[in-house]
């Protein structure tokens, strides 16, 4: 599969709260950054890092721009985060994509 396809069968995946499909777009050794801190490594990590998330908040992002390279895709993401009984958070943040043997390898959030 081609980063492009990965990148947004993960973003359909967010979309649909689907954790498992998510989780498959990414490499067993991913590992995540926020900005320059690595925030979680390994595909276990990630689902355990996103798994409250997916079982509890409503959510979404879509993208408004997008580059790529072979080896690299990034971003403009519009995001939104609504936990039942509290007002809906919003916000826009650059996302990094690499590839890494087929899979989605590292992801690093800039907002």
């Amino acid at each position: 599969m081609k980063l492009l396809d990965l990148v947004q069968a993960q973003l359909d995946a967010y979309n649909s709260h689907d954790l498992d499909a998510f989780c498959a777009c990414f490499h067993a050794q991913v590992r995540l950054f926020e900005a320059d801190e690595l925030v979680a490594t390994g595909r276990e990590a990630l689902r355990e890092r996103y798994a409250e998330m997916f079982a509890g908040k409503g959510f979404g992002a879509s993208v408004s721009d997008r580059l790529l390279t072979e080896r690299h895709c990034v971003d403009l993401e519009h995001w939104w985060m609504q936990a039942p009984g509290e007002e809906k958070e919003e916000g826009t943040l650059l996302a990094r994509y690499s590839f890494l043997e087929g899979r989605i390898g590292s992801v690093q959030f800039l907002d």
